[in-house]
C-alpha cells in the first residue's frame, strides 16, 4: 500500500504559473533588446581589453636575440648567444617588494635597459603578458593592476570614449579591479573593418589614458555570412531534434504521449530562453550545447514517467486516467528527484570553479535541471491526462450525437475523468513478480 500524491490536482494552477514565467520573461527579454548575441551569432569585432597602468619599460640593446615573458607570476629573460647557448635570468615577482627593486635586479643582464614609470608600483600587482615579446625586434610594455587604489575605471566612460564607433556594447569580464573589459563592434558591411575598427578602439583608449595603457588580451572577429549561417544552423538542430524526438515517442508509445512530450520540451527551452535573455547572458555554442543537453535530460525523466503510465494502464484496469497518471508520477518521484539532485551537485561545481563561457553553461545547465524536473512532473503528465481525457469526449460525444439511446444498453462512462472521485487513498502496488506472471499468461 501506498500513499499517491494528487499532482494533477494543482495542474491547471502550474499551467497558468509556467505561462505566466515565460510571457513575462520573453517580454522582459524583447524589452531589453533581444537575446544577448555572443560574436559567434553576431558579425562584428569582439575585443577583450585590459587597461593598466605603466610600471617600467624593457629594452635590449644588444646584437644578440633576446626574449622576454612574465608568466606564473615571474619574470623571465632568454638571451640566445651567437655560439648556440642560451642565457636564462628569472625574476620571482614574490621576491621584490616594488618596482624599482625588481627593475635594479634586471639591470644584470647585460645590454638590457629598464625606464622605470612608476616606481612605487607593488611587485606582487604587476601583470603577465598575453604573449611572448622578442626584445630584438622591440622593447616590453610592463604593467599592473591598480585594484584597491580606488581609481578603477567605470564601464560608462569606457562607452564615452568610444562613442563615436557607432554603438558599441560593452561589459566588465571579471571583477571591476581587474579593469578588463568586453567590447563589441558590429560591421558595417565594409571590407577593411576589422583592422579599422581595432585600431579606432585602441587609438583612443590610449589617447584617454597614455601610451602603454590598453592591453588587447583577446581579438575575434565573425563575418556577417558565419554568423548568419550558424543562427540558421542552430535553428536548424533544434527543429529537428524536436523532430525526431516526436517519432521516437510516437513510434514508442502514441501520439498522445509524443506531443504531450514536446510540449513540455517547449516549455522548457522557453523558460531557460527567458531566463538567458532576462540575466542578459551571452548566448554562445556553449548555451546552445546547454539547451540541447536540456532538451535530452527532461525528455529522459519524462519518458521514464510515461513509461510508467503506460504500465499501470494495464495493471490498474479498474482504475481511472487520473489515478493512473498520479499514481505513475508518484512511484517514480524519488528517481527523478535523486537523478536531479545528483546532476545539480556536479553542475553546481563545475559553476564555482570554472569561469567564462564554461560557467554560463553550468548556471544554464542548473536552471534548465531544475525546469526539466518541474516540467516532467507538473507539465508533461498532466498534459498528456488532459489530451487523452479530452479525446475520448469528443468520441463519447461522438458516439452519442451518432447511434443515440443505442449505447444505453451499456454501462454508462463519465464524459470526463474529472466527474469521477478523486481515488488517492487505496492504491495497491503489483509486485513485480505478478508482473512477470501477468505477462506470461499474455504470450500463453
Amino acid at each position: 500500500m501506498k500513499r499517491v500524491i494528487n499532482f494533477t490536482k494543482i495542474r491547471f494552477v502550474m499551467f497558468a504559473i509556467s505561462a505566466v514565467l515565460i510571457i513575462g520573461g520573453l517580454a522582459g527579454t524583447f524589452s531589453l533588446g533581444g537575446l544577448n548575441l555572443g560574436i559567434d551569432f553576431q558579425s562584428g569585432l569582439s575585443q577583450r581589453v585590459q587597461i593598466a597602468p605603466v610600471a617600467m619599460e624593457v629594452s635590449y640593446l644588444g646584437e644578440e636575440e633576446a626574449r622576454f615573458n612574465i608568466l606564473d607570476e615571474e619574470v623571465s629573460i632568454d638571451v640566445f648567444t651567437n655560439d648556440g647557448k642560451t642565457e636564462s635570468y628569472n625574476y620571482p615577482l614574490a621576491d621584490y617588494d616594488t618596482a624599482a627593486e625588481l627593475s635594479q635586479a634586471m639591470m644584470e643582464v647585460p645590454s638590457l635597459t629598464v625606464n622605470l614609470v612608476e616606481s612605487d608600483a607593488p611587485a606582487s600587482a604587476i601583470l603577465s603578458l598575453a604573449f611572448l615579446v622578442d626584445l630584438s625586434e622591440g622593447s616590453a610594455v610592463v604593467n599592473y593592476s591598480n585594484a584597491g587604489s580606488g581609481n578603477s575605471i567605470e564601464i560608462d566612460e569606457i562607452r564615452n570614449v568610444l562613442s563615436n564607433l557607432g554603438d558599441p556594447q560593452i561589459q566588465v569580464v571579471g571583477s571591476e579591479d581587474a579593469q578588463e573589459f568586453l567590447i563589441r563592434l558590429e560591421d558595417d558591411g565594409t571590407d577593411e573593418f576589422s583592422e579599422t575598427a581595432s585600431s579606432q578602439v585602441f587609438n583612443q583608449l590610449e589617447a584617454k589614458y597614455g601610451t602603454g595603457t590598453v592591453i588587447i588580451k583577446q581579438s575575434d572577429y565573425v563575418g556577417p555570412r558565419f554568423s548568419t549561417d550558424l543562427g540558421q544552423s542552430v535553428i536548424l538542430l533544434v527543429g529537428l531534434a524536436l523532430a525526431l524526438i516526436l517519432v521516437y515517442i510516437w513510434v514508442r508509445f502514441e501520439l498522445a504521449y509524443a506531443v504531450s512530450a514536446i510540449i513540455a520540451l517547449a516549455h522548457d527551452v522557453a523558460l531557460l530562453i527567458a531566463f538567458i535573455g532576462l540575466t542578459r547572458m551571452e548566448v554562445s555554442t556553449a548555451i546552445v550545447a546547454a539547451v540541447l543537453t536540456i532538451i535530452g535530460y527532461s525528455l529522459n525523466d519524462t519518458i521514464v514517467v510515461f513509461d510508467r503510465i503506460r504500465e499501470n494502464r494495464q495493471l490498474m484496469r479498474d482504475a481511472d486516467l487520473k489515478t493512473i497518471v498520479n499514481t505513475s508520477i508518484t512511484q517514480s518521484l524519488s528517481r527523478t528527484l535523486i537523478t536531479s539532485v545528483t546532476t545539480l551537485l556536479a553542475v553546481a561545481a563545475i559553476y564555482v570553479f570554472a569561469t567564462g563561457q564554461i560557467q554560463d553553461f553550468a548556471l544554464a545547465m542548473i536552471v534548465g535541471v531544475v525546469i526539466g524536473t518541474y516540467s516532467s512532473i507538473f507539465i508533461a503528465s498532466p498534459v498528456l491526462l488532459g489530451w487523452i481525457t479530452s479525446r475520448r469526449s469528443r468520441k463519447l460525444a461522438k458516439d452519442n450525437l451518432k447511434y443515440g439511446s443505442q449505447t444505453s444498453g451499456k454501462k454508462a462512462e463519465p464524459k470526463d475523468d474529472e466527474q469521477k472521485e478523486d481515488t488517492t487513498a487505496k492504491v495497491v502496488e503489483i509486485p513485480t513478480v505478478e508482473r512477470k506472471k501477468k505477462g506470461k499468461r499474455k504470450k500463453k
